[in-house]
Formats: C-alpha cells, sequence, structure tokens
C-alpha cells in the first residue's frame, strides 16, 4: 500500500483532450430547446453536470513546505477529475512539478461550462501568477464565485468549513478533494 503523500505526488489523469487554454472563452450550452449558457445557470442546475466543475487550490499544510500547493477539481456529479501537490517554486523532493501537472490540469478543464470556486478572486489570481510564472499565458476559463453567491443568499459566515458545518452532515470524503466536496455539499443542499 502506497503512502498518501505519494499519491497526492502524482496527478490524478484527465481524460483525453486536444486544445489550449485559449479555447475557454466558448461556454458549452444546455441541450434541448433552451440555450442558456451553463455558466448561468443557478445552483440546483449545475448538480450532477460533467461540465460543471469545482476547484480549489490552497497551501498543502505540509510542514516545512511553504511553497508547496495542492490543486483539486471535481465535477458536480462527485467524480474527481484532477487532484496532485506541486511545487510552486522550484522543485521539492516529495511533490512534482508544475510543468507535470499544466498540461493534465488543462485537459481536466478543457470541457468545462463553468468552474466553480469558494473565494475565486483570490484562487484564481494565485492560479495566474503561478502559470505566468512559468511562462505561460493565464486561463480564460469561465469562473463563478461560489462563495459571493453564498452572500447573496443571506448568510453571513461565509467560510466554506462554516458553510458546510451548517448546511452538509459529514459524509465528507477527507484529502486533497475535501474542499471541492463541501463545495459540492453546501450546492447541494442551498440549491435545492
Amino acid at each position: 500500500m502506497q503512502d498518501r503523500s505519494s499519491q497526492l505526488s502524482r496527478p490524478i489523469p484527465a481524460r483525453p483532450a486536444s486544445g489550449r487554454w485559449r479555447r475557454f472563452w466558448r461556454p458549452s450550452t444546455v441541450s434541448g430547446d433552451r440555450q442558456t449558457p451553463v455558466g448561468n445557470l443557478p445552483w440546483r442546475d449545475l448538480l450532477n453536470r460533467r461540465d460543471a466543475l469545482i476547484l480549489d487550490i490552497g497551501p498543502a499544510r505540509a510542514a516545512g513546505h511553504s511553497d508547496v500547493l495542492q490543486i483539486a477539481l471535481i465535477d458536480t456529479t462527485g467524480a474527481a477529475r484532477f487532484a496532485a501537490r506541486f511545487a510552486a517554486k522550484g522543485t521539492s523532493a516529495d511533490v512534482v512539478p508544475w510543468s507535470e501537472v499544466h498540461d493534465p490540469l488543462v485537459r481536466a478543464l478543457e470541457g468545462a461550462g463553468v468552474v466553480l470556486v469558494w473565494d475565486a478572486p483570490w484562487k484564481v489570481r494565485l492560479l495566474a501568477r503561478i502559470v505566468r510564472r512559468h511562462g505561460l499565458p493565464p486561463p480564460t476559463v469561465p469562473w463563478r464565485d461560489l462563495r459571493a453567491e453564498y452572500r447573496k443568499l443571506g448568510y453571513v459566515n461565509d467560510s466554506l468549513t462554516s458553510a458546510a458545518r451548517l448546511h452538509a452532515a459529514g459524509g465528507v470524503i477527507p484529502g486533497p478533494l475535501v474542499s471541492c466536496y463541501r463545495a459540492l455539499a453546501v450546492m447541494d443542499t442551498c440549491g435545492n
């Protein structure tokens, strides 16, 4: 059995896809008579979709590794699409470099009609800084800020942990995907 840190060092492979960041500007639409862009749908209509993704990126909380970040991506069916621990600057012995994370992440995001992020402004800027630091253009992805939308529902305490405690009764899978699953649980409860 592999230890947990070695599992997080390798990205979860995404389905094969082609293209580059520039292709994200065109939102996908709902099939049928109404052609509503996926990015404009209410939470309840974004649930159980493979083209509505939830992303989280942030410090990996590994002792002594201030430049180690983890990124996770699930779709709103709850399926894990991508997870990796990587070195934001340079290299580190127990994580992969950004160069090994970038292409699989692009492939995972390729078919997204919308990418939902709790506290999107901060996390999108962080991702853009990392991408630019490695000489790549920042992604043009249809982002939506779940935290801002949660505030519009009238909730004052808008931390994801507090929202998950209030709306989701346990059952969250631990690990790098935990924040994504918490956001999905909040969407599921508040969107119906």
